[in-house]
């Protein structure tokens, strides 16, 4: 197996992973709390973990007969990060909006990494449809994946540093990424030199 696939895997399980941070305080306390929050809970820290799993589902073999299948369900997870990303900048916009006078300073910052991390993942999933070959338009795709997945978690350690278990998320996204870059590459063809004129 080489080294993306590899990477790929690993990735792929560190964003399961982040299940964990569930049975972290302070959501853990939370949600005993107010166990009418799990749905929401479920949401903004649930999809990572789907798609983690939905990364290991897809097997080598997906990525070696890329088809058009490969390209929807990469396309989907792709398509929802981006939503669910642009979920959690209003979460995050409630959250540091109760923070009194440091608000607007935090409003602000927060407008500047947004505009970093949204406009990457945004950006990865856009250059998705400019790939040729439906293998290097899946592998763009879950680099908008791994990168927003990576974000988000990020920001939420900023936010709650307790909740180590995103760091799990955090990693993996990232690897996830570097991944499906290598990946990218490897459907690019290859040049060959022109042979030698007399």
């Amino acid at each position: 197996m080489n080294l993306s696939a590899w990477l790929y895997r690993i990735g792929a399980l560190g964003l399961t992973l982040s299940i964990l941070a569930v049975w972290q305080e302070p959501m853990a306390g939370s949600l005993k709390q107010h166990p009418e929050t799990w749905p929401v809970i479920a949401i903004l820290f649930g999809f990572p973990v789907l798609l983690g799993v939905t990364a290991l589902i897809l097997s080598a073999r997906s990525w070696d007969k890329a088809g058009r299948g490969l390209w929807m369900v990469s396309h989907g997870a792709a398509l929802l990060t981006v939503f669910w990303l642009v979920l959690w900048c209003f979460v995050w916009l409630a959250i540091v909006s109760n923070m009194g006078e440091k608000a607007e300073m935090f409003i602000k910052h927060m407008a500047y990494l947004h505009l970093f991390g949204v406009g990457f993942t945004m950006a990865a999933y856009f250059t998705g449809f400019m790939a040729s070959s439906p293998g290097e338009k899946a592998s763009r795709f879950w680099m908008a994946c791994g990168w927003g997945a990576s974000y988000s978690a990020l920001f939420n350690l900023y936010l709650q540093p307790t909740l180590t278990a995103l760091w799990d998320t955090a990693i993996g996204g990232l690897v996830l990424c570097l991944a499906a870059y290598l990946i990218s590459r490897s459907y690019k063809p290859k040049v060959e030199p022109l042979p030698p004129t007399a």
